[in-house]
């Protein structure tokens, strides 16, 4: 989706630099989980969050979830007349569906399971890149082993909550604004973006893109939308089985934020074209 590619603009990366003054990152640990060699870390990074999300969908069944991205890949295939690749990634689609049916009954990180979540990441990797990988369909063992080093990670109570959760937000309206964007997950007042990355540092990036995404919450809420109010930010480090957060407070200045809101919003009009959002 479009909201990295938004916040890499160079007026709009340096309005949020001036905005938001970066946390400090105190944690100090080991990595837990290196890839082997020959693991695609990128496809393995997508792969785990579609199993995150399953996994947080099995504790918690109230937790409110949307399509996934990988379903827009029948579309697209669909739109350009690729039968042969839209009959492919429909196999691959509902099949994932019946292995995530399974594992919402028995918990159980199955082989099929592990498959499955690597091949919604090879469609995601088109419909977000615009290309899909040669052999799309084939299964790298180092990845599935990357995998299952990965789950044993996840402490169990750590995304657990009677509260409100959503799986994979994307502020539909408010999103119009940057052409499109997609998170990992909120649950109560916390939103959290999974990175299955190799050091343990918060990348001005990636601070970004979660600032990204509590502008984005609170134009909704500006636009009437039934939001949740976010109070805290996080990045789960899946390599390590950590999850870092920082108050919304300790980064937003509440008497300036709403200029920069407007600013947003005008800037992202006109980098989208979006007429809808006042």
């Amino acid at each position: 989706m479009s909201l990295s590619d938004f916040i890499g603009l160079p007026d709009v990366r340096a309005r949020f630099k001036a905005e938001f003054p970066k946390p400090k990152l105190d944690l100090k640990q080991e990595i837990l989980a290196a890839a082997p060699n020959g693991s695609d870390v990128r496809l393995v990074g997508t792969a785990l969050d579609y199993l995150l999300r399953f996994y947080i969908k099995y504790q918690n069944p109230h937790a409110e979830e949307s399509g996934w991205i990988a379903e827009s890949a029948l579309y697209h295939f669909n739109r350009r007349g690729q039968t042969d690749l839209f009959n492919q990634a429909k196999n691959v689609i509902d099949q994932a569906r019946n292995n995530y049916q399974e594992f919402l009954t028995n918990g159980q990180f199955t082989n099929k399971l592990l498959q499955s979540a690597l091949l919604l990441g090879r469609l995601d990797a088109l419909m977000r890149a615009g290309y899909i990988h040669d052999a799309w369909s084939t299964i790298n063992e180092q990845d599935i082993q990357d995998l299952r080093n990965l789950v044993p990670l996840i402490k169990p109570g750590l995304f657990k909550s009677s509260g409100k959760i959503i799986l994979n937000p994307s502020w539909e309206e408010a999103a119009l604004l940057v052409r499109g964007a997609d998170g990992d997950l909120i649950i109560d007042d916390l939103l959290v973006d999974f990175k299955t990355v190799k050091e343990l540092k918060l990348e001005l990036r990636d601070f970004f893109q979660l600032m990204g995404y509590y502008t984005l919450t609170a134009i909704d809420q500006k636009q009437g939308e039934d939001t949740v109010e976010l109070k805290r930010l996080g990045i789960y480090f899946s390599r390590f089985g950590v999850l870092y957060e920082f108050n919304v407070e300790d980064v937003v200045n509440f008497e300036t934020f709403p200029k920069f809101l407007d600013w947003f919003i005008a800037r992202g009009r006109e980098y989208s074209g979006c007429t809808l959002i006042n």
